[in-house]
């Protein structure tokens, strides 16, 4: 590449850990959230207090999404879950005739129940990781952490015994200040715990500034907060604060927080640092402990930053590899007007790592769209080989939206990558992706057929093929509720018995 500036570092890293006050809240009902289920990126509204979010824009759709209602009125929506069989016939055995609907709480204002991922327990039960209205005449977000029983149900199991009055069980509702939240994605971890990670935008106290904090919750398998971690199992981290009142804080963000092999966690997402004279974001990570201290030992100066060419550069997500290197994927600019798929990997001391095909670290990858981002990625080991696959879409051109594709063999170093769309003619995205234990790659979206949203999901065969012995040619398509736009899978889960939950929102019935 030419005109890149690669991986920077900064000339002081000023470890910061500002824990507000903390409240969790437990709530059944109904509700919104800010995050329009199709929109890629949450925090359009509140993404950086008076620092401005560089991207807000042209964030990957945010404001052409061609998903979302039309309309001054929002509509509320639920959380949404649908069971197939391993042939992608619809599993009638599963909640309502094979859907499931959840509502997260009842609030003010405009925000709306909406997912950004979901993981898999031991026990084949999805632990959720969203957001829901906040309580009361609040009208901002609170982050919640639900888990859903095999028969998409709450887990009445989980936080089974709340400690306030107003607390009810089911899913885990985190408050800090009465700010509004933006959770990400979350894991379950082999001992049982659950890492959710996401962003905060709160006061720096230099003037009327806000700037946007890595937000880190860690429950243990009953749904309760792990004391063991951060301060009442949360880290609230601004790594670019600055001890000079006069000077504007960075931006940090965690997209993804995952486990590394000796219990510490390795963030994905982007921000800038303190005193960067420009508006634009660039990747970032960090690690933590496994009690959750920043490690200053990491990247250079206890960050990695990946900047391109001095535009808008983000993680989305990311997973550990069985060595402990970091596979993150996202988006980069590669010139003005033409943002790239990218992924990036790092070594567990947060240096770019050697990847055949990559440029210290990190590969674009280009789908002749101006706008294109892989949101999801996750990896299996099959027999000794070792897979990651990475969701996304390409958008803009004046052409509609398409789903993209990775799947790459680190072992080996071949890759598939393209677009396969489930429309040559309508819009359509990916926004989560998983491996089933037919070592199969699973990834989920939305696809509009004629002015309606429908859940999609699409299964492939490890060389990019669509299995057509799925559904009808490789796709499913469930319409959660007919004639809506309100209506997208944000994550897919493929149980050990085979059966596929696609999860996802959707609009409230009347």
């Amino acid at each position: 590449m030419t005109n890149q500036r690669k991986h920077r570092s900064i000339t002081k890293l000023l470890p910061s850990m500002l824990v507000l006050g903390l409240t969790a809240t437990y709530m059944g009902g109904c509700g919104d959230d800010e995050e329009p289920t199709p929109t890629p990126d949450a925090g359009t509204n509140t993404d950086a207090g008076t620092n401005t979010d560089a991207g807000t824009n042209t964030d990957a759709g945010t404001n052409t999404d061609a998903g979302t209602d039309a309309g001054t009125v929002t509509p509320d929506t639920d959380l949404a879950f649908v069971r197939l069989n391993t042939n992608g016939s619809v599993d009638t055995s599963y909640a309502s005739n094979g859907i499931s609907r959840v509502s997260l709480g009842t609030g003010a204002g405009t925000v709306r129940d909406a997912m950004w991922s979901v993981s898999r327990d031991a026990q084949d039960r999805l632990v959720v990781f969203a957001t829901k209205k906040a309580e009361g005449t609040r009208t901002d977000t609170d982050r919640v952490v639900a888990r859903i029983t095999t028969n998409g149900a709450l887990d009445e199991t989980f936080n089974a015994n709340p400690t306030a009055t107003k607390e009810r069980k089911g899913f885990y509702a985190l408050d800090i200040g009465g700010l509004g939240d933006s959770a990400r994605h979350g894991l379950v971890q082999p001992d049982g715990k659950i890492m959710s990670a996401g962003y905060l935008s709160q006061p720096t106290g230099v003037g009327a500034q806000s700037a946007n904090r890595i937000v880190m919750l860690r429950l243990d398998e009953a749904g309760t907060v792990d004391n063991t971690f951060g301060s009442k199992g949360v880290v609230n981290s601004a790594p670019f604060a600055t001890n000079d009142p006069t000077k504007e804080w960075g931006l940090s963000e965690a997209y993804a927080a995952v486990r590394l092999s000796n219990g510490s966690y390795v963030t994905t997402g982007y921000g800038r640092a303190a005193g960067v004279a420009r508006t634009t974001v660039d990747l970032i990570s960090f690690r933590y402990t496994a009690t959750g201290a920043l490690d200053t030992t990491f990247g250079t100066n206890g960050a990695f930053i990946l900047d391109l060419t001095g535009d808008n550069d983000r993680g989305r997500d990311a997973v550990a590899l069985k060595d402990d290197r970091v596979f993150m994927v996202g988006s980069g600019t590669r010139t003005a007007g033409n943002i790239d798929a990218l992924a990036v990997v790092l070594t567990a001391d947060g240096q770019p790592a050697t990847v055949d095909g990559f440029t210290e670290g990190y590969k674009l990858y280009s789908f002749d769209r101006p706008d294109e981002a892989f949101f999801d990625v996750e990896k299996k080991d099959v027999g000794d080989e070792e897979y990651v696959a990475a969701a996304g879409y390409r958008a803009g051109g004046s052409q509609d939206d398409d789903a993209i594709l990775l799947i790459r063999n680190m072992t080996t170093g071949t890759e598939f990558v393209g677009a396969v769309p489930f429309s040559e003619t309508e819009n359509d995205r990916f926004w989560g992706v998983t491996f089933g234990p037919d070592n199969k790659v699973y990834a989920a979206g939305f696809v509009t057929e004629g002015g309606d949203n429908r859940f999609a999901v699409a299964r492939f065969n490890l060389d990019g093929t669509r299995d057509t012995t799925f559904g009808t040619g490789g796709i499913v398509t469930v319409n959660v509720i007919a004639g809506k736009l309100d209506e997208a899978a944000r994550a897919i889960a493929v149980q050990a018995d085979g059966k596929i939950v696609i999860a996802g929102a959707a609009e409230a019935q009347e």
